[in-house]
């Protein structure tokens, strides 16, 4: 396990990091990702990404790209029409009713969730507000079976070793077996997107 702080990983700005997980995807199989908080990156449209990655060049304080780093986010995206990959996503519910942005582009980002359901390299689940807590985690990302990491304050938690990945794989079933999938995860799409429109 190693932790690597944000103000070193991201010293000249974002954009390095994005590359780098750009081509660590590439390498990836099995991409499994459970998100309580913001949209999965690999899932997020431009203006979202524009106004998650803006906050985060300010909270940080570092140089701004933000124009070189949503692009590099949104080329992040081409792997999920690439045969070979395979991708696992959850997200809580409350992802879509938090505010990033604006009103408008949550409403374009949810619509986007829902085109994106129709790729069958990709699997999306929601788990409810309403959904017992059975698992403790904060948000985290499976590579294959070789690596897991997750996102704090400070920085970024890699975890390498057989026992910290089979945990995190395991809490990560345990959230999937709470998930609604496909028309259930529809109508909780479309709850949300009615709720941003009338605001």
């Amino acid at each position: 396990m190693r932790y690597e702080p944000w103000l070193q990983t991201c010293s000249t700005g974002l954009a390095p990091l994005q590359r780098s997980i750009l081509d660590e995807e590439a390498e990836t199989r099995l991409i499994r990702t459970w998100q309580p908080d913001v949209m999965i990156g690999l899932l997020q449209t431009e203006p979202y990404a524009r106004a998650i990655l803006g906050a985060c060049i300010d909270v940080l304080g570092i140089e701004n790209d933000l124009d070189d780093v949503v692009a590099t986010r949104m080329r992040r995206q081409a792997v999920l029409d690439q045969d070979g990959h395979e991708f696992r996503f959850l997200i809580g519910e409350w992802v879509m009713r938090r505010t990033v942005g604006t009103h408008r582009i949550m409403v374009d980002q949810l619509a986007h969730l829902i085109d994106l359901m129709d790729n069958p390299r990709i699997s999306f689940g929601i788990v409810p507000l309403d959904a017992d807590f059975r698992a403790p985690a904060a948000g985290f990302v499976i590579h294959d079976d070789t690596e897991a990491s997750a996102e704090a304050v400070g920085g970024e938690i890699i975890v390498n070793d057989p026992d910290g990945i089979a945990l995190h794989a395991r809490t990560f079933e345990i959230l999937a077996g709470q998930a609604v999938y496909e028309d259930d995860a529809k109508r909780l799409i479309e709850t949300a997107v009615a709720e941003h429109q009338s605001r």
